[in-house]
């Protein structure tokens, strides 16, 4: 830090006008107080760059700007510490997949607590929820029972395009084009209501599934509120 006061006294002892020099020790003296006085306004800067390196120096490089540094005396003394007011590349990324993560933990907790209300208000008991998964799968049954018997049409007319097509080549006359088109009209509604089979298939496990899930969610729910109830 700066002596003051040793700078106060050399400038008044160099003031024109004043008898301070008197005494021919005076002017070296004057010079010596400056010139031990100026070291202490020198500082030396700590700081880290982004590969993790230290570094020290009179002067702050500027690229530094904003991400932090200390200050020293000629002692090695801290006197100032800057906080760092910038992110690097790999810091604001992971600062970003943090805020990304903590936002999905939100968005997952209020959907369960949205589930939590829907359970509690449209069912009275565990029964209530078997009744609702089987009027569930009843229709959804229905609907693939139809479907499989559009798959035994499909594939009727092909069997029965198939077989015409057959006759004609064996009697070496040229296939219909009605024929031929039946044929592939079959074939792609064979393609279309397999695919569609599958599909409700798969809806019938997702809600037996969800269901069972929901009937757990339930009894844990009435547990909690008869706990709080105690």
């Amino acid at each position: 830090m700066l002596k003051t006061n040793e700078l106060l006294l050399a400038r008044g002892l160099l003031r024109k006008g004043k008898p301070f020099f008197v005494n021919p020790m005076r002017p070296f003296i004057c010079i010596l107080l400056i010139f031990t006085a100026v070291p202490a306004l020198a500082t030396t800067y700590r700081w880290v760059d982004t590969k993790g390196k230290v570094h020290y120096g009179d002067v702050m490089p500027s690229q530094q700007s904003g991400l932090g540094h200390t200050e020293l005396d000629k002692q090695g003394r801290v006197v100032r510490e800057a906080p760092r007011t910038l992110l690097t590349p790999e810091e604001r990324r992971r600062r970003a997949e943090e805020t990304a993560t903590h936002e999905e933990h939100l968005r997952r907790v209020e959907d369960q607590q949205r589930r939590d209300r829907a359970l509690l208000s449209t069912y009275a008991d565990e029964t209530e929820i078997d009744l609702a998964r089987d009027r569930a799968l009843e229709l959804e049954q229905l609907a693939l029972n139809g479907l499989h018997a559009r798959l035994g049409a499909s594939a009727a007319k092909l069997s029965f395009a198939n077989g015409q097509l057959a006759r004609f080549r064996a009697a070496r006359v040229a296939e219909p084009a009605n024929i031929i088109q039946m044929r592939d009209e079959a074939q792609v509604e064979l393609a279309r209501t397999g695919e569609a089979i599958r599909q409700r298939e798969k809806t019938m496990n997702d809600l037996k599934q969800r269901f069972e899930a929901d009937s757990e969610r339930f009894l844990e729910l009435m547990e909690l509120r008869a706990m709080v109830r105690q």
